[in-house]
This record gives C-alpha cells, structure tokens and sequence, in this order.
C-alpha cells in the first residue's frame, strides 16, 4: 500500500509540473515561438525554462534549444529528435556546413553551439568539431 501511495505522488508530482509548463507555453517569448515555427514546424513547445539570463526550450519531438536574454538562440540539439535528424540548415553557417561536407561526407550535423568566439557542432557519428570566430577548426574530439 506504501509503494501505491509513492507511486501517486510521483503521478501527481509530474502532472503537476507537465500542467506548469503548458501554462508556461503561454507566456513564451513571441521571438521563440517564431524561431521554433520557422525552423521546427514539425513540433510544439512542450517547456519553457527562463532562467534570469537564458531560456531553455524543449519541443514535442525531443530537440533542446537554448537561447540568450535577447532572444537569440546559443544551441540547437536535435540528438534526441524523433522528427529532425538534423539542425536545419539555415542555422549552420555556411563554412562550417562546406567543411563537414568536405570532410566527413555522410553525416549530419545534430547538434551546434554559439558563442561569440567559437562555434561547436556535433555530427551524427558522434564526432564534435570546434571552430573559432572565423570558422577555421581549432579542435576535433571523437
């Protein structure tokens, strides 16, 4: 009977934080609702996370997206997606989509990163390539 009323909480507890999420959704950044229908029609905001100087956005198809106070998008994770089995290509900046293209023919970019002095991508192999700000590879891990 212990392990029933455990189990309930726990029901309830996720409820509760699924029910403030939606609620959530409602008050998202118009700027981030426009970004995830223009580059991720295929899915809904399911959460909303602001934090004083970020957001965290997670999408109904499994993709992350973290975005500064402005809102402009950081990272774009779409490893765990069940819809995109890539960051569209209108996010990736050109150099860095040649030189995947280039030199690791085949795979995809699932995840990229942006700071102001680097940029990270993940492929689909699992390989993550990091560029400076001018887009010439300064590290590759596998």
């Amino acid at each position: 009977m212990k392990k029933l009323g455990i189990i309930t909480a726990f029901i309830a507890i996720l409820f509760c934080g699924m029910t403030t999420a939606t609620a959530q959704n409602k008050n998202t950044n118009p700027q981030i609702t426009k970004f995830v229908e223009q580059y991720f029609p295929k899915a809904n905001i399911l959460m909303v996370n602001a934090e004083w100087d970020e957001y965290e956005v997670r999408l109904s198809d499994g993709t992350q997206i973290e975005f500064n106070k402005t809102p402009e998008w950081k990272k774009v994770d779409c490893d765990h997606s069940n819809v995109y089995n890539s960051v569209p290509a209108a996010l990736v900046p050109e150099p860095i989509t040649t030189y995947v293209k280039t030199n690791f023919a085949g795979q995809s970019i699932i995840k990229i990163e942006k700071s102001r002095r680097s940029w990270e991508v993940e492929l689909s192999n699992d390989l993550e390539i990091k560029f400076d700000k001018n887009f010439n590879v300064t590290k590759i891990d596998d």
